[in-house]
């Protein structure tokens, strides 16, 4: 696999806006991105997440020698699967739940009130877990519009929950969070304050000064840099985390239904 893409996904109402794509060819040494941008600006995209996540996954699709980092949680604990398979289960997801709220409710209600968390959101300290408030519209627009029809479709493996096929996109769950804890370097970064701004910062420089990244061209930095949400700059973590993770990793029962979280940038 060649083509790199990192992925900061949304489920916003202008997530087209929100939604970021880092773009990279894979390497042994210092990644250099070649693009960033919103989906909003991929071919047929659009801010509205049903039409930017559609166009999301033809750009996916656009390459069979892709690898691709999506931050967001691609499945539930395993009581909450419910499904002989994690394939059944995406497939089955948006009838199962028809509508983000209905998703975050029955959660809920069937985990007693309880946010349960993946082995993965354990071992690996996401900051939510699936169904959290702040993250409940994610996981439900990234399975049921995302990765379900890439697997109807039958045009992508979903890592590691489904085996690997010669000719078509790998997908895998990345975490910029999990990412920047790793590194020890998690400062608040998301904002439009000049501190916001200087936190971006430093995050960029770690990353050229690790050798994890080439130092960006000119334009690609300020755009990184002037991103006030942070959302650019994640997608290019999650292109990192794609380019030096292991994905010949053994893998159990729980990693083919609950999935697995690849952040290491070591």
């Amino acid at each position: 696999m060649t083509r790199l893409l990192g992925i900061d996904f949304s489920g916003a109402q202008d997530a087209g806006r929100k939604i970021w794509v880092a773009e990279a060819r894979r390497s042994d040494g210092p990644l250099a991105i070649e693009l960033c941008r919103p989906a909003s600006d991929l071919p047929g995209g659009s801010r509205e997440p049903d039409i930017a996540i559609a166009a999301l996954a033809r750009h996916i699709m656009a390459e069979q020698d892709t690898i691709v980092g999506c931050d967001f949680p691609f499945s539930l604990p395993l009581d909450l699967v419910q499904a002989k398979d994690w394939r059944s289960f995406a497939l089955g997801f948006r009838q199962r739940f028809v509508d983000p709220l209905s998703f975050h409710d029955l959660c809920h209600r069937e985990t007693g009130g309880i946010e349960t968390k993946r082995r993965t959101d354990r071992e690996d300290r996401t900051p939510f877990n699936s169904f959290n408030l702040r993250l409940y519209r994610q996981t439900w627009w990234g399975i049921g519009h995302l990765l379900a029809p890439l697997v109807k479709a039958d045009a992508a493996t979903i890592w590691p929950q489904m085996d690997k096929q010669a000719g078509k996109p790998v997908v895998v769950e990345v975490c910029a969070a999990c990412s920047l804890i790793r590194l020890d370097c998690y400062p608040s970064y998301k904002g439009r304050m000049p501190v916001h701004r200087k936190a971006r910062r430093q995050i960029l420089d770690l990353l050229i000064a690790r050798g994890y990244l080439a130092p960006p061209k000119r334009a690609l930095r300020a755009l990184l840099l002037d991103n006030q949400g942070g959302d650019a700059l994640d997608a290019v973590i999650g292109a990192i985390a794609v380019n030096r993770s292991d994905f010949n990793r053994p893998r159990d029962r729980v990693d083919r239904l609950e999935g697995r979280v690849f952040y290491d940038l070591g």
